[in-house]
């Protein structure tokens, strides 16, 4: 029998999206699932649509209901009642292909992996605006920070005690930072069946509220704690994390750059820079254009520029234009 899979589904407000998402996956044909819903204190009509798809397919429906507490918190909590041998996340407005379950089981078949990694696709209501598919380069399992497009083992999970956190953003990236560096026993797919959706609510701007709210360098703490204090930290894969931790200060730095004066983004800047050389004190050495090879070459240019204008000095005035040219 094939082996069972868990799809866990973090609900909230999702009514537009719900049908397109869950017949997406019934529209794989495969049997062997269980699809779980957290509805995360919805004010709409998602739950009466979940329990719709319950009455109609009661075994393979799962929903649970909770007060709202966020994305991390309802994925942990599908993860505590989920009863297959691997799990899969699908983000409630997006939707996969029709083989997509199929495809990363398959990779099961000849070896027992305990994640099996694939690309995605953006898209918007009108088309497809990019596609990344992955090759196999070990920067690749870092190329997605979320965790859906990946198919991982549960009690790979469990056994590492590997969650989500707490916090209104940045919870992916402490469980992604766990799986990836715990086990090199990972399969990485050329393959794109995930579609990511933009919707039409301005994606910068709630980024941009969100992340002005959290204490960032504690943020960054935590995720570099976790790996410290798993020690998957190796001298084999430090030049990958330290690459990591700069484009994550980058992509923070990008996305306050939308909605903060010039003096907010000087302290920003201070800060995090400040939080690198004190976490990894040669980071202005690293090769990041090498390391990096494989991701999208805008990413890789982003990165690129940060560190050149870091070097010269001028990288805050350099961060600043840039949100006021794409807000």
């Amino acid at each position: 029998m094939k082996p069972k899979i868990t799809i866990v589904i973090p609900v909230y407000n999702a009514e537009k999206y719900l049908h397109r998402c869950f017949k997406s996956i019934l529209d794989n044909n495969y049997e062997n699932i269980e699809i779980i819903t957290v509805n995360d204190g919805s004010k709409d009509n998602s739950q009466m649509i979940i329990n719709e798809y319950k009455e109609k397919y009661p075994s393979i429906f799962v929903p649970i209901e909770q007060e709202n507490q966020g994305i991390g918190m309802a994925r942990n909590n599908a993860l505590s009642k989920a009863n297959g041998d691997y799990i899969m996340f699908i983000d409630n407005d997006d939707y996969i292909d029709k083989d997509y379950i199929n495809t990363h089981v398959k990779e099961l078949e000849s070896n027992d992996y305990d994640i099996v990694l694939s690309g995605y696709k953006r898209v918007s209501d009108e088309k497809v605006l990019f596609s990344v598919h992955l090759e196999d380069y070990p920067w690749s399992r870092y190329i997605s920070i979320a965790p859906w497009g990946k198919l991982y083992k549960k009690s790979f999970l469990e056994r590492n005690d590997i969650k989500f956190l707490k916090t209104p953003i940045g919870e992916d990236i402490y469980f992604n930072l766990q799986a990836n560096t715990l086990t090199d026993n990972i399969k990485i797919i050329n393959y794109a069946g995930y579609n990511w959706y933009q919707n039409n609510i301005s994606v910068t701007n709630t980024i941009s509220n969100k992340i002005k709210g959290i204490d960032i360098v504690k943020l960054l703490d935590t995720h570099y704690g976790i790996l410290k204090e798993k020690e998957s930290i190796r001298d084999d894969n430090y030049e990958i994390i330290q690459v990591y931790f700069i484009l994550l200060v980058t992509q923070f730095l990008q996305w306050l750059s939308y909605d903060c004066s010039f003096k907010e983004i000087s302290e920003y800047y201070d800060s995090f820079f400040m939080w690198l050389k004190e976490h990894f004190p040669n980071y202005k050495k690293a090769k990041y254009w090498s390391i990096t090879k494989g991701d999208r070459l805008k990413i890789r240019l982003i990165l690129a520029t940060i560190m050149i204008t870091n070097k010269i000095h001028i990288g805050k005035i350099v961060i600043y234009i840039y949100g006021k040219i794409f807000k």
